[in-house]
C-alpha cells in the first residue's frame, strides 16, 4: 500500500496480523477477540511480543541493556539500504560480507546512523507458514539470514538497526550469533518485513514505531518507507 504526499511516496513494510501468522513456533500465537455491545466493539489481542513484523530490543537477549521503552526515539527514524539478494536467496542463504561490499561498490558506501535492511524475498511465503518457517530441526528453522562475517563489518559503520524479511536475521545459524552481536551493541533489529521490492536500493526515510512496552524485549511495530 502507498500514498503520495508532497512527492514522497510512503510504503508500508508491515505485515497484517491474522490468525493464520507465521510464529517461532508451529502454532499461529496471534488471536483476536471481539466482544460487541449495544456501544461499540471492544477487542483483546492475545499474541507474544514478539509477533509479526516486530522490533527487538536488545534487552531480549541481554538483560543489563536497554528495553523496547528506553530506545531513543531518534533511533526510530532515519536513512536506510536495502540489500538485495532476493535473486539467489534460498533456504539456507546468509548474506555474505561479498553482498555488503558489492552493495557498496555499486551504490556508494553506508553511512553512519544508516538501518540496513536484507530483501530476501521470503515473504513471498508469509501465507505458507510451513514453508516461511520451515522447521530443520527443535533448534533449527530454514529461512534466509545474514552471515556473522556480514553483521560484523556492519557494525563497523555505526548503524542504527538491521531488518530483514524473515522470521529473524540468524536464518539457519544456530544459537543466535547474529542477535548476539547485533543487541550487545545496542542495535534493534526489525523481523518479518514486507514489500521490500518495493523500495530503491537507498531509502531516504525509514520510520519504526514500536509499541512502547515498559521493560519490553520485544514489541509489535508499524514500519514505513518515505521514498521518492
Amino acid at each position: 500500500m502507498s500514498i503520495y504526499k508532497n512527492k514522497m511516496k510512503i510504503i508500508d513494510l508491515t505485515q497484517m496480523l491474522d490468525e493464520h501468522t507465521p510464529h517461532w513456533n508451529c502454532d499461529c500465537g496471534f488471536k483476536l477477540t471481539s466482544t460487541f455491545d449495544e456501544v461499540s466493539c471492544v477487542q483483546f489481542i492475545d499474541a507474544p511480543a514478539g509477533i509479526g513484523t516486530h522490533m527487538d530490543a536488545p534487552y531480549h537477549f541481554f538483560s543489563d541493556n536497554i528495553s523496547i521503552d528506553q530506545i531513543n526515539v531518534e533511533n526510530f527514524l532515519g536513512p536506510a539500504c536495502v540489500i538485495d539478494v532476493h535473486h539467489k536467496a534460498h533456504d539456507e542463504y546468509l548474506i555474505s560480507k561479498q553482498d555488503i561490499l558489492d552493495f557498496e561498490n555499486k551504490h556508494g558506501m553506508i553511512e553512519p546512523n544508516t538501518i540496513i535492511l536484507a530483501f530476501t524475498g521470503w515473504d513471498k511465503h508469509w501465507g505458507e507458514p510451513d514453508k516461511y518457517r520451515a522447521e530443520k530441526s527443535e533448534q533449527q528453522r530454514a529461512f534466509p539470514g545474514f552471515s556473522t562475517e556480514s553483521i560484523d563489518y556492519l557494525l563497523t559503520k555505526d548503524i542504527k538497526g538491521i531488518g530483514i524479511d524473515t522470521l529473524s536475521p540468524d536464518g539457519s545459524n544456530i544459537g543466535f550469533p547474529v542477535h548476539k552481536k547485533v543487541l550487545s551493541r545496542g542495535i534493534y533489529i526489525l523481523e518479518n518485513l514486507c514489500n521490500l521490492d518495493k523500495l530503491p536500493a537507498k531509502v531516504q526515510e525509514l520510520i519504526s514505531l514500536p509499541l512502547k512496552i515498559k521493560n519490553g524485549a520485544e514489541a509489535p511495530c508499524r514500519v514505513i518507507a518515505k521514498i521518492k
